[in-house]
């Protein structure tokens, strides 16, 4: 059986193939098909030469300005800095260049625009703008506090940069007036605890030496010859700026760090430390003296170790920038418990501008934050809680509540209320011996009276409640103080002052915080906590 053979189909050249458009509506196709491509070409140009125009129809503007990093608003919006290029739509518009310590300038500008091709054409404009510096404005005392702010963010990380806030300010300063008698570096450097803020430091202090002369051969020699200077004259401020330099740095320059807390010096200081206090309290009478209803012991003039001394001998770094140092304190009175509820409320019954029903003037005036005495009703502190620390007061709160006491307990004694410096509470508490750690005490805020003992009597510096000091807050104060033991705290008038303010000791929460007569921290001055409180030391006047 034969198969049959499957006839196949031979293609047609592709020549020979004809395409032939249906007419679509009964439209002809030789009508229909030139109209699509016109549509075509007519949407790609109105797309791409008058849509953009017509959605952003302006000027891409870029202002200068001296100084320069001054904010641009436009119609009451900032749209970038100065030496940026910004979007400005077209119009009749109301443009505002400022800068902090600087007038502001206000004008109306006309601002053109362009609908065809103004993508691929767009219009662009420049003009500058001169600042004149604001009278009396202290230029000086703004980028402290900025600076102190940044630093208060510690070490600069991947997720942000620390910017360069001294050099800017060094550069207004010039500009706005210089005054050389303010030390800017014995103000700055104890906040500085990164190679990134002794860089900015370093680029303000040469440009306000060299009273902002571009930088040559002479003028750089001078400086390098007056930081060498000061280096031969103040060695151990040499080393406490190299111990915030890393390790890396310093290698690639050829130097050493030896650490503050690696020194022999170091090592004998905290050797001696534990026989200092005990020879002191040996020799030393500490009275108690009273004074309204409140009990003060005396502590005598002395010379002895504080900082993280039993931290650093374990061979850790000092926390919070508690370097041990040795301290020199002026002889002071102390209170042997911190302020109550029922003190405070005495105060503020005299005082109506600090009570609770002018929280909201404190916190407009910054005097205080919306948590001041939050647990307190109008009438008081809460039923049975007299007796216990008051807190959530701000340290401006603290401040007046001495000034007070000064007025109406003190008058004719020749002394005054404050708040204790940093060395004089840890001074305090040593010489007192408070307990080692807190998880020794038991748990939940005492009654000011029951708190925590030491050995001369002062109760609850080891955690109760943490306190507030007198001196404005800086990390490395320690690493800067003077050789003498003298302290270099900043006066908190100062317009050069840090605008944080310490919190010294342990607190009720903290239940195993070791060594609590060497804790520290910071905190801005109009800040309230539940677990902040303060205490008082009186001091002679003449």
């Amino acid at each position: 059986m034969s198969a049959k053979k499957k006839k196949t189909k031979e293609s047609a050249p592709l020549e020979s193939i004809v395409v032939r458009l249906k007419p679509v509506f009964g439209i002809k196709p030789r009508t229909y098909v030139p109209l699509v491509w016109g549509l075509i070409i007519i949407a790609v140009f109105f797309l791409f030469l008058i849509l953009p125009g017509m959605r952003k129809n302006g000027t891409f503007l870029t202002v200068e300005s001296l100084p320069s990093d001054a904010s641009v608003i436009v119609d009451g919006i900032r749209l970038g800095s100065t030496g940026e290029e910004i979007f400005v739509t077209q119009g009749s518009r109301e443009l505002t260049v400022q800068r902090t310590g600087f007038e502001p300038d206000y004008r109306i500008i006309e601002v053109r625009g362009r609908i065809f091709a103004s993508r691929l054409l767009p219009l662009k404009d420049k003009m500058t703008v001169f600042l004149h510096p604001i009278e009396g404005f202290d230029y000086l005392a703004h980028g402290a506090v900025e600076f102190a702010a940044w630093a208060a963010t510690g070490p600069e990380r991947k997720r942000y940069a620390i910017p360069p806030v001294l050099t800017l300010t060094a550069r207004d300063v010039l500009q706005g007036g210089y005054d050389p008698g303010r030390d800017l570096l014995a103000t700055v450097l104890p906040l500085a605890i990164d190679e990134r803020h002794l860089a900015d430091i370093l680029r303000a202090q040469f440009m306000l030496k060299s009273a902002g002369a571009p930088a040559g051969a002479g003028n750089i020699t001078a400086f390098l010859n007056d930081i060498a200077l000061t280096s031969s004259a103040q060695p151990d401020q040499y080393t406490a700026i190299l111990e915030i330099v890393s390790e890396e740095r310093l290698n690639v320059i050829g130097l050493q760090n030896i650490g503050i807390e690696d020194s022999t010096g170091m090592a004998i200081l905290i050797s001696e430390a534990k026989g200092i206090y005990a020879d002191a309290v040996t020799a030393q009478v500490f009275p108690v003296k009273i004074y309204g209803n409140s009990s003060f012991v005396s502590i005598p003039e002395m010379t002895a170790p504080i900082g993280d001394l039993e931290v650093v001998a374990e061979g850790y770094h000092p926390r919070s920038g508690a370097v041990p140092v040795n301290a020199f304190v002026e002889a002071f009175l102390i209170s042997t418990g911190e302020v109550t509820n029922e003190e405070f409320a005495a105060f503020t019954a005299l005082n109506p501008d600090w009570s609770l029903e002018n929280r909201d003037g404190l916190v407009a005036e910054t005097l205080a934050d919306e948590g001041y005495l939050s647990t307190w009703s109008i009438s008081g502190p809460a039923p049975g809680s007299g007796r216990d620390p008051v807190t959530e007061v701000s340290w401006y709160a603290a401040v007046a509540y001495a000034e007070w006491f000064t007025d109406r307990f003190l008058k004719a004694t020749g002394r005054r209320a404050r708040l204790p410096y940093e060395d004089e509470w840890e001074v305090a508490a040593r010489l007192s011996e408070i307990p080692k750690n807190t998880a020794e005490l038991p748990s939940g805020m005492k009654a000011a009276d029951s708190a925590d003992l030491g050995t001369l009597g002062i109760r609850g510096m080891a955690g109760n409640v943490r306190e507030w000091a007198q001196n404005p807050y800086r990390f490395n104060e320690n690493r800067f103080r003077p050789d003498d033991g003298t302290s270099s705290y900043q006066s908190p008038d100062d317009s050069l002052a840090s605008p944080e303010r310490p919190v010294r000791g342990g607190a009720y929460i903290d239940k195993n915080l070791a060594f609590p007569s060497a804790v520290r921290g910071g905190l801005p001055a109009f800040r309230t906590s539940p677990v902040i409180g303060f205490r008082l030391v009186l001091e002679s006047v003449e």
